[in-house]
């Protein structure tokens, strides 16, 4: 949607190469190329700028929700806040079982709450790279669905540009960018507002964001510094009710169970980095980083509070290089990670300071045997230390991955992969009124292929994953805990885009996937929030050299709803939705003019069941809604 909207910015090669669909043997000019995720033995799935700016998307979530096999869940339907997502099925647990990364830093957090994902503008990303079923080696706790890392713009061109838009429930925003490139030294800034009513009572959003970036690029070596900020107001209208006497959802899906709740947060980063050219072949990257992020809620209609803080430190050193051994070429990358978290939360339940570090050792190596056949393999060990409350709580474990790939005449490409995952659990999950919990673990295979010709690519991955030692929270006994019983996923899915001809693109993606209990008092029932399928058509049209036009169709199926792991309970209905954008553009202004959930469907992403008294929780998403912008850019 926010398409050029922040940062004007040339891809720089390897970026073109992903968007060309290109398979190739993985190059190293002074450090590794970010051709790394396509050459992996998984159905790795590249979502290049091209494709972020025909889809008709407000958020970074809704682009996401366009891949098969990741499912992203909203509770309000604003800005992207308060989702979730998750790969290969995990349901409530998806923000603990999908890693997040920007620029391969974490951005999945170490209680219950979601990667904060509001703050990072659409027109700031390069591209984004999912890894279902892996990057357990490559970036450690948490990858168990797998992996997506957002990269950021990486060159910057002279450039500046305005935008106001509007539209439904009284939103009201607004961004601006400067960029700028002098010899060595480039940069950007940008600015991003938000303020919306929302589409339910109590459901209004304030959001304020900065992004800036400043590069220098020396003979030999580049240094970075990358900041960003962020202040974000919301809501909480909580659910509407469904009893066997009353259905609030369909009845007054705008109204607000809770009118008086509200949540705030407000955090910063600071992304310092430098990469040294130690050969042609061999290059070292420090990475640092020092994030704070601040979070607030106020629960009037149950008289609770809370306050907290986690402030983050990070190390990243790696080299990455390549070599030759006979005929066979390693793209090898050796690395440390080091992380410190400081947890401070006062709430009405009680107070705790916390300090957790995380540490890992890993080494991954991608070895091409051949111009069409390659290996990769790689491990990690990360230990984690828990100070705070009582005896330190040590938790460690090993991950291991690795596969093979190989490419046909025709750039057809068969792959194999697999995965031993670690998941450490929470500080939510460790507190003193949960059973001790040990590390989950999990074994992930993928198979499938992918194929490209002219400007069609196209990638379909089978799953499967068995987990030992599943954190869930059990609402039998009202605590988070290991399963005594394996879960299994297993699925497929199929991610195809097709340039038919100069001016229109079409995009295919689709999921059938299952999730269950594989044993104890719940055994062959389905885990809840996994729908069985999705679908996402999308088609790009460039009807006149000044009109352009995105429309899109989502559908997702049926699922249980969340702590009916009994599946006693009806399920969540499947519903579908479309949305249509147009924009017409002349010289450096442009007028976009877009209509969402144009069959003014009523559904919702996340539903709540209450064992025991029969009812449920529906957290209803924005109806017919629509959206104006209009902008310059120099």
């Amino acid at each position: 949607m926010q398409r050029n909207l922040v940062l004007a910015i040339s891809l720089i090669a390897s970026g073109q190469a992903l968007a060309n669909n290109e398979i190739q043997t993985v190059k190293v000019s002074g450090a590794v190329s970010h051709e790394l995720a396509s050459e992996l033995p998984v159905g790795s799935v590249v979502i290049d700028r091209q494709m972020i700016d025909s889809l008709p998307a407000n958020d970074l979530t809704e682009v996401l929700d366009s891949v098969a096999g990741l499912q992203s869940s909203r509770l309000y339907g604003i800005n992207g806040a308060n989702a979730s997502l998750d790969l290969l099925g995990f349901g409530a647990t998806a923000n603990q079982n999908t890693l997040i990364l920007l620029n391969g830093r974490r951005l999945s957090n170490i209680d219950f709450s979601g990667p904060n994902l509001t703050g990072i503008p659409l027109a700031a990303i390069e591209r984004i790279e999912i890894l279902p079923g892996a990057g357990a080696a490559l970036y450690g706790n948490g990858a168990t669905g797998g992996t997506i890392n957002i990269i950021t713009r990486q060159r910057y061109q002279n450039s500046a540009g305005l935008e106001i838009n509007g539209g439904s429930y009284d939103a009201r925003g607004g961004q601006l960018y400067a960029t700028g490139n002098n010899h060595h030294l480039s940069g950007a800034l940008a600015a991003q507002t938000l303020d919306s009513d929302g589409f339910r009572d109590n459901n209004h959003t304030r959001n304020h964001n900065l992004f800036s970036d400043i590069r220098y690029q020396g003979k030999g070596f580049q240094a970075y510094f990358t900041a960003t900020g962020e202040e974000q107001t919301i809501g909480q209208p909580g659910g509407r009710s469904v009893t066997v006497t009353e259905n609030a959802f369909r009845n007054d899906p705008q109204g607000a169970s809770t009118p008086d709740d509200e949540a705030s947060q407000s955090n910063y980063w600071l992304m310092p980095g430098l990469r040294i050219d130690m050969s042609e072949r061999i290059a070292f990257t420090l990475d640092a980083g020092r994030r704070r992020q601040h979070q607030e809620w106020d629960f009037v209609s149950d008289g609770s509070a809370s306050d907290t803080v986690i402030d983050s430190y990070s190390l990243t050193p790696k080299l990455e290089g390549q070599l030759s051994t006979g005929g066979a070429v390693h793209n090898w990358t050796l690395g440390f990670d080091l992380y410190k978290y400081d947890y401070t939360s006062d709430s009405t339940s009680g107070e705790r300071e916390l300090e957790q570090n995380q540490r890992a050792w890993y080494l991954h190596n991608l070895i091409s045997l051949t111009p069409r056949l390659s290996v990769s393999a790689g491990a990690r060990q990360l230990e984690s230390t828990l100070r705070g409350e009582g005896e330190p709580k040590e938790q460690d474990g090993e991950m291991y991955e690795g596969g093979l790939r190989y490419t046909f005449t025709g750039n057809l490409a068969l792959f194999a992969g697999a995965q031993r995952s670690v998941r450490i659990a929470n500080v939510n999950e460790l507190s003193a009124s949960n059973p001790p919990i040990d590390p989950q673990t999990g074994h992930t295979y993928t198979v499938g292929a992918s194929w490209s010709e002219g400007m069609q690519h196209s990638t379909l991955t089978l799953w499967r994953a068995d987990i030992q030692n599943e954190i869930v929270f059990d609402p039998a006994t009202s605590t988070n805990r290991n399963l005594e019983d394996p879960t299994l996923h297993k699925g497929i899915s199929i991610n195809s885009r097709w340039r038919l001809d100069k001016d229109l693109t079409f995009t295919a993606n689709a999921s059938a996937q299952q999730a269950r209990f594989d044993g104890g008092q719940y055994s062959g029932n389905d885990v809840p929030l996994v729908p069985e399928h999705t679908m996402s058509l999308a088609a790009d049209w460039q009807a006149l050299s000044w009109l352009s036009a995105q429309l899109t169709h989502r559908y997702l199926g049926d699922r249980h709803y969340d702590s009916d792991l009994t599946n006693e309970y009806t399920k969540l209905d499947h519903y579908r939705t479309t949305d249509l954008q147009l924009t017409a553009r002349y010289r450096g202004a442009y007028l976009r003019a877009g209509v969402y959930n144009m069959e003014n469907n009523l559904f919702a992403d996340y539903g709540a069941y209450t064992p025991g008294n029969g009812s449920a929780t529906l957290y209803p998403l924005p109806e017919r809604h629509y959206r104006v912008a209009i902008g310059y850019e120099l």
